[in-house]
This record gives C-alpha cells, sequence and structure tokens, in this order.
C-alpha cells in the first residue's frame, strides 16, 4: 500500500472556546431577566409559549393536507399542547386522527399521547 500516493493532508486548527454573552449585568447579579437577546437582537427567551391556546388547537384541529410544512406546524402545536399539559383541549376527532396515524405523518410519540388521552376520556365516561 502506497501511503504517499494520493494522500490528503488534515491540517486541524484549534481556537479557544467562543464565548457568546447572553442577557445582561442585571442576570450576573442575580435578577432575572426575561428576554435574552443575541446581538442580531432576536429574542431567545419567547417561543412556543407565546401562542395562545385557541390558535395551537387551530393548528392541531386542522387536520387536512399532508404538506410537509402543515404536518411540521401540527406537531410543533401538538408537542407544545402536551408540554403545557394541555391534550385535554384536544377535539376527540382530531385526537382520532393522530391516533391512528394511517399515512404515518406524526410519529409514535404522538400517536401514543392521543392514543393515552383517548383512553383518559373514554375510562372518565365509563365511570
Amino acid at each position: 500500500m502506497a501511503w504517499g500516493v494520493g494522500e490528503r493532508k488534515l491540517e486541524i486548527r484549534r481556537t479557544g472556546p467562543k464565548v457568546v454573552e447572553l442577557g445582561s449585568a442585571q442576570e450576573a447579579q442575580g435578577e432575572e431577566v426575561m428576554e435574552k437577546k443575541t446581538k442580531a437582537g432576536r429574542n431567545l427567551a419567547g417561543g412556543m409559549e407565546m401562542l395562545e391556546l385557541d390558535f395551537l388547537l387551530g393548528v392541531i384541529e386542522n387536520t387536512d393536507g399532508e404538506d410537509k410544512n402543515d404536518v411540521a406546524m401540527r406537531k410543533l402545536s401538538f408537542n407544545e399542547a402536551l408540554r403545557r399539559n394541555q391534550q385535554n383541549e384536544i377535539d376527540s376527532s382530531s385526537l382520532t386522527v393522530y391516533a391512528i396515524d394511517e399515512k404515518n405523518l406524526y410519529g409514535k410519540d404522538i400517536q401514543s399521547a392521543a392514543m393515552k388521552e383517548l383512553t383518559r376520556r373514554t375510562e372518565q365516561k365509563g365511570s
């Protein structure tokens, strides 16, 4: 085996750790600062929790369409409802679509959560 023929040299450059400061001096003093901003001025503290429940439910319950962006928004919204522990607000017919997941659009986690919520509702009706 000829190591010199066609051999490429790999050059690794190591630099010190890159530190990006978030927040301000108030945070260092122990005061809570709700908004963390980067140099670009983007809010890193806010996210899906800024959306109202009605909006999330509108996205979750509109199960028409298989566009990848629509499906991604439904997944994100469903996961946010789960994170907030508000899956009980989702309509049963929509939960059935997520539980059956005929076209494998939503994944096992969402399917399982939808089945658990439907089961919980069924147990409550039987009691």
